[in-house]
């Protein structure tokens, strides 16, 4: 119930309200000026607004961003003589054309009401038959020209600085190969750059899941695996309602506390011995096949959904490991969750249950039958009942996503690291495999051979690790299986640097029909490569670069009109310093709520109460510090509701990464502008028409 009255709460805020606004100002209280209304009138002043800007010069503001954006860019020092380096570029030039546009637009809106007002100069036009809607639309149209005028100009340049920068950055980059001033592990890098350049405007594929394994898994076997040695864990999801947790006789959920039940095999690995250095990279010695250790530990954790302690270790089995002796993974294993800590399963409407494996040299699997045979679940939650005679209520694993009703597989994890998830090197036959599953990211059609990927990682080496760089680089073998046609392409090696964009290609039957696996060997002993989601991408189009920067502007022209608006509706109630002011309030205010984030969370009242009084402080004035407390912060949250989000109109992150700008990067901006920008027109119409500035 709460969850759906804060949606009803944002969608009356979002919607109801401004269409409520929009509906009373204009077709209501201004119906008259709204027949009245004529486009040639507003037309004519904002043609007025425009050439008075121009008189005042406020174009000669775009030579000294110009030769700004040049100076800095002679002053940057990138990452590279590529990619970072025209990012920056891109960057800085993007970022002095917003920052022109909007002190310009914010300067120009607060000021001009104002100023007609004390020189009696808008006597002349609201004496004649123009009503004060057409005035306000009519200035608002004109510094929206103005403000496209700038970003015409600044767009040009932008263009043209930036094409003149990557084909320099070419040149250095062609006579550094052939001078042989690359480094072995950057040179497939800069061929790249150099073959082809470095202004990208590309649209990308991701991958939907991320898992790591000991050992690839395969259609034919249902068992997957997982490291030991605290490198490898599973999470299981549940979906448990509070009221599912109260047991048999019972009131309370968790009254009786919980049981997991587990079902996990485990064998022994050789992964971490020394390979053999008389043979291949990927080639390990042929060792006898040794015995399943007699037991093996593993640690249960609970987890609520942002993956945070939900349970209390010393709530979970007692907070010691938990002993596992079949090999199979037939025998069920308890572990007992406290009746102190079972309630805390309720607080979280998604738990985790989170299986670290413990003891060294050795490697866990779980049966993934589970999805269709219940009893075979690698992990159950069992409600015991408050007496003997009361029948236990067991839980399969599930969170809602699949709406299949069926029980939810474990989600395969490594040890987290600097870059994400830790993919360990080693030899091919004992490494883990990182498996990046593709569905539905068809390919572009072309009819090119191949296809393009992408894939940014970070690298840690282990201590132990030193020698020649160039000679000791990370070498990854990537594997392509598509699900479609069943057919296996690779293996592929590329050799990743850390924190940088490394760009290959593969077969176009590799991925053609969009569901496909990416297998990802780490072979380079004592290397860990970090991995996201994120760290992969099928390159799905291109666009040209032209193209991606009209829409940036388009997105930086929109937000110059907000500003016009919100300028010009605080100028009719306000002098234009404050007005300037209140602009800046009202367009920063929503981002900085969300800045302070968890700051403004309920119970924060409490807390300011303790670390200024402690314990020992008055019960009524905690009360009263608490309540005030509360009520600010109540108050911060609404209003940062109600004020536009500009980190909307965001229109410099994805150019500068060589992204294509997506059409909901358009939309977004958009709708915030008729969700915001119009309601506060009508408010500004409702404000200048109830004021006096005219005999």
């Amino acid at each position: 119930m709460l969850a759906e009255s804060v949606l009803f709460s944002q969608v009356t805020l979002s919607w109801l309200i401004p269409t409520a606004v929009v509906l009373f100002g204009l077709v209501i209280y201004g119906f008259k000026d709204l027949l009245r209304f004529s486009l040639y009138r507003a037309r004519a002043i904002s043609s007025v607004c425009f050439a008075e800007s121009i008189r005042r010069r406020v174009l000669w503001i775009t030579p000294l961003a110009m030769l700004g954006v040049v100076v800095i860019s002679q002053l940057q020092r990138p990452l590279d003589d590529g990619q970072d380096a025209i990012r920056q570029v891109i960057k800085t030039s993007l970022f002095a054309t917003g920052l022109v546009v909007t002190v310009t637009a914010i300067i120009l809106a607060c000021t001009n009401l104002p100023k007609e007002i004390e020189s009696r100069v808008i006597f002349t036009i609201v004496t004649k038959p123009t009503t004060r809607l057409e005035i306000l639309v009519g200035k608002t149209l004109g510094f929206a020209k103005v403000s496209l005028a700038i970003l015409l100009l600044m767009g040009v340049f932008t263009s043209i600085f930036v094409h003149a920068r990557a084909w320099t950055l070419r040149r250095i980059i062609a006579q550094r190969i052939d001078a042989g001033l690359v480094e072995a592990a950057s040179r497939r890098t800069y061929e790249y750059w150099r073959d082809e350049g470095l202004l990208t405007s590309r649209s990308f594929e991701r991958p939907v899941q991320l898992e790591i394994f000991a050992k690839p898994p395969t259609d034919q076997e249902t068992r997957r695996w997982f490291f030991g040695s605290s490198e490898g864990e599973i999470l299981v999801p549940f979906r448990i309602t509070p009221q599912q947790l109260v047991p048999a006789g019972g009131e309370q959920p968790g009254q009786a506390g919980a049981f997991l039940r587990l079902l996990i095999g485990y064998d022994r690995n050789a992964f971490g011995e020394k390979p053999n250095a008389d043979l291949p990279i990927g080639i390990a010695a042929p060792t006898a096949p040794a015995a399943p250790p007699r037991q093996a530990l593993v640690r249960v954790d609970i987890l609520d959904q942002n993956l945070s302690g939900l349970v209390e270790s010393k709530n979970v089995n007692g907070g010691q490991p938990v002993v596992l002796t079949d090999p199979t993974g037939m025998k069920e294993v308890y572990v007992q969750i406290s009746p102190e800590g079972a309630p805390n399963l309720a607080r979280s409407p998604v738990f985790y249950v989170n299986i670290v494996g413990l003891s060294a040299g050795t490697i866990y699997s779980v049966d993934t039958r589970s999805n269709r045979e219940p009893a075979k679940n690698p992990v159950s939650l069992i409600i015991p009942p408050m007496n003997q005679s009361g029948q236990a209520a067991i839980h399969a694993p599930q969170d809602g996503a699949a709406g299949d009703g069926l029980p939810a597989s474990p989600l395969f994890r490594s040890r987290g690291g600097l870059y994400g998830q830790q993919l360990r090197g080693g030899s091919a036959d004992v490494a883990p495999v990182a498996l990046y599953k593709f569905r539905g990211s068809e390919p572009p059609s072309r009819d090119q051979k191949t296809v393009s990927l992408e894939m940014k990682l970070g690298i840690e080496r282990s201590a132990d690790d030193v020698g020649d760089p160039d000679s000791n680089l990370t070498q990854l073998e990537l594997t392509f299986l598509n699900k479609t046609s069943g057919k296996i392409a690779g293996p592929v090696n590329i050799f990743p640097e850390n924190n940088r964009t490394t760009y290959f290609n593969v077969p176009r039957e590799a991925v053609s029909g969009g569901n496909f696996d990416l297998y990802v060997r780490n072979l380079s002993v004592g290397h860990y490569t970090g991995m996201l989601e994120s760290s992969v991408a099928l390159v799905a189009g291109e666009q040209s670069f032209e193209f991606n920067l009209a829409k940036s502007l388009l997105i930086l022209w929109m937000l110059s009109i907000l500003v016009v608006v919100i300028a010009i509706f605080c100028s009719t109630f306000l002098s234009w310093p404050i007005a300037i002011m209140l602009t800046l309030m009202i367009l920063l205010g929503h981002w900085a709520v969300e800045q302070l984030g968890g700051t403004l969370a309920p119970g924060m009242g409490n807390q300011v109460v303790t670390d200024l009084f402690g314990t020992g402080g008055s019960a009524a004035t905690g009360r009263v510090v608490s309540s005030t407390v509360e009520a600010m912060t109540k108050m911060l949250n609404t209003l940062g509701t109600v004020l536009p989000d500009i980190t909307q109109f965001s229109a410099i992150d994805d150019i500068e990464r060589g992204i294509s700008i997506d059409t909901s990067n358009l939309l977004n901006p958009l709708l915030v502008l008729a969700l915001f920008g119009l309601p506060l027109l009508t408010l500004s119409y409702i404000f200048l028409r109830n004021k006096e500035v005219a005999p």
